[in-house]
């Protein structure tokens, strides 16, 4: 099958217009003030258990919102999978039929958690936690309810589930040991022939995370990768790059990055820290290693892979194959215009870019930095500090948040007042069409109290588009990225014009001395930095240069990645695949990685333990 035959499976929803809710205003007369939160939370929490128990489909679904959409999102506690179901009635069905299997017992409000929380003058809910046990598998899980008042015909107000999101915590019969990351691993060995549960592909931030946590639950693993160091992932990069997002958002499991990180951690922070988790919990990576082949039998349901260690071929059997890419970007994208043949400078993606002052050094006086998200703007900053006389050109309008919005205590900004474990629930274990909106609103509002934030550098020529014009989930998802977070001095220099901008054209060809732009005009350096992002973030498009020969077999059957399913679900990502077996893909930002590399280690554990139930991936309807 070639490449552009791939099929868009499963079909990809858009985020803003398919899966985003409009959200509620109230209009139920409420005294909030007298309200207690967690005495309304467990009764509504005890009508839903009790519903559930009875198996009782209309007491159920009387639980959830009547008079809008409400949501339940699992992940593993009933589906083994990662699901998004929407209105009360296909929630009914499902909880019905999968609590059949799963006997959901224990059900109890955490105490200490039930709250209520403030958006807007016309939306505030309850937001509780809770746990419960299930009897098929043995397992400890968690939930959370946001609650919302509903008034009945007769006028009185009823509590009622606006979103529900249950994720299993651990298996009871094989529980996460931290103590098995103290103990020294197994030596690799030199033999040509090497056996493990898990292969896990790419020992960057997001490899390394699931070896530890695959370690933790005592499951056998061999992480390769193609660099010759723990850390090169990110210590290979530009020199002056930084995460755009606060130290909180990133931090990782069982080792916390060191207290004098700054809040927007470095090259260096971020390399360090992989290294010092590698090198702590001695996590096994075949380093220098890539991948020559790859087959799957489909009778033994086992892999045999071919790496290649410098000039040595070894063969690898596993049951399990993870691809760990970080964000799962496929190849620097270069516009493909004439003439480069004519132009005489330093031309390279940002991929291939070190500093500012290596360009200087190799006699570089001006440079042109095409594009206008947060690489180029740490490119700018870096090339401006060093010297060069820097030009941005910017092709389209660009989002820009402030770092400030990125910190806010509404927003992602919470993981500095609550626990890790907390701000993932929160943030990443509820449904999008809710949790989107939400985060999209918070910045809006601090967007809209300060519509001239960005009024110079408008004036200075930068097409900007802020919070009440854009959604940060949205360009994650849809985009892995395309915005800009204004963390350092890139808006200070353009608006002082330190540094040039030109904004609204694209180069269309190259010329002897720089590029030509669509609107006719010329722009002469002596370098030009491509900050132009990647050729594409479905994985399957560059599937060879990960899992070599044989890979096409795979690629034809494997879900298309990223973006949003009509769930509201990421496709393809931390979760088994329709149509391949024991094959996995782990990708994502740096919170992401923390947070799933905890429910993709669960499910390669209860898989191999023969706990982990077939991926529900059914959808009951109201008919049933």
């Amino acid at each position: 099958m070639a490449i552009k035959e791939l099929a868009d499976t499963p079909p990809k929803a858009n985020l803003m217009k398919e899966i985003y809710q409009p959200l509620p205003k109230l209009t139920a007369v409420v005294d909030w003030d007298a309200l207690d939160a967690a005495t309304t939370a467990e009764q509504v929490l005890r009508r839903f258990s009790k519903a559930l128990e009875n198996a009782d489909k209309n007491a159920i679904a009387d639980t959830f919102l009547a008079d809008r959409s409400s949501y339940w999102r699992d992940t593993l506690a009933f589906t083994s999978h990662l699901r998004t179901f929407k209105d009360r009635e296909v929630i009914a069905l499902a909880l019905i039929e999968l609590n059949q299997q799963r006997r959901i017992e224990g059900i109890a409000l955490t105490p200490g958690l039930a709250q209520i929380v403030t958006l807007s003058e016309t939306l505030k809910w309850i937001d509780c936690f809770f746990t419960f046990k299930t009897i098929d598998p043995q397992a400890t899980c968690s939930g959370r309810l946001m609650l919302l008042p509903e008034v009945s015909e007769d006028g009185q107000v009823h509590w009622k589930i606006w979103t529900l999101s249950t994720w299993l915590t651990g298996f009871d019969t094989y529980p996460e040991n931290e103590e098995l990351l103290r103990t020294p691993s197994k030596p690799i060995g030199d033999g040509e022939q090497l056996r493990t549960d898990v292969l896990i592909i790419g020992g960057g931030n997001s490899g390394i995370l699931l070896a530890a946590r695959l370690k933790a639950l005592g499951v056998d693993y061999l992480v390769i990768d193609k660099n010759p160091n723990n850390g090169d992932n990110w210590a290979l990069r530009y020199d002056c790059l930084r995460l755009h997002t606060g130290k909180s958002f990133c931090e990782t499991p069982y080792l916390k990055y060191p207290q004098d990180a700054g809040n927007s951690l470095t090259r260096d922070d971020l390399a360090n820290q992989v290294k010092h988790i590698a090198d702590e919990f001695d996590i096994r990576v075949l380093h220098s290693t890539t991948v020559k082949a790859t087959d799957f039998d489909e009778e033994s349901k086992l892999w045999a892979l071919q790496i290649l260690s410098g000039e040595t071929v070894r063969a690898v059997s596993c049951k399990h194959v993870v691809l760990a890419t970080g964000a799962g970007l496929q190849g620097p994208y270069v516009p493909d215009i004439p003439g480069i043949e004519q132009y005489g400078g330093v031309n390279m993606h940002s991929v291939s870019y070190k500093s500012g002052k290596k360009l200087a050094g190799q006699g570089v006086k001006s440079v042109l930095v095409v594009g206008a998200a947060n690489t180029a703007f740490d490119v700018m900053e870096d090339c401006y500090d060093a010297g060069l006389t820097t030009t941005m050109i910017q092709r389209s309008p660009t989002y820009v948040i402030p770092f400030d919005y990125i910190l806010h205590p509404e927003g992602l900004g919470i993981f500095d007042h609550v626990p890790a474990e907390i701000g993932d629930a929160i943030t990443q274990a509820g449904p999008l069409a809710v949790g989107g909106p939400i985060l999209g609103a918070v910045h809006a509002k601090l967007a809209a109290a300060e519509p001239n934030r960005y009024a110079e550098l408008t004036k200075a020529g930068f097409q900007v588009l802020d919070s009440t014009q854009a959604d940060l989930v949205d360009h994650l998802v849809d985009r892995c990225g395309g915005h800009f977070v204004d963390i350092g001095t890139g808006v200070e220099l353009l608006t002082t014009k330190k540094v040039d901008v030109k904004a609204g054209v694209s180069p269309v060809s190259y010329t002897a001395n720089g590029l030509q732009l669509s609107d006719g005009s010329t722009v002469d350096a002596d370098a030009i930095i491509w900050c132009t992002g990647f050729k594409d973030v479905d994985i399957r498009h560059d599937i060879s240069e990960m899992l070599g020969d044989g890979a096409e077999a795979i690629r034809s059957k494997m879900d298309a990645t990223w973006g949003a399913d009509s769930e509201g679900e990421i496709r393809g990502m931390w979760k088994r695949h329709e149509k391949v077996d024991n094959f996995w893909i782990f990708s994502g930002g740096t919170a992401q990685h923390r947070y799933y590399s905890k429910i993709v280690a669960l499910q390669l554990k209860g898989v191999l333990e023969g706990v982990l139930y077939e991926a529900y991936r059914d959808l009951p309807t109201s008919g049933q």
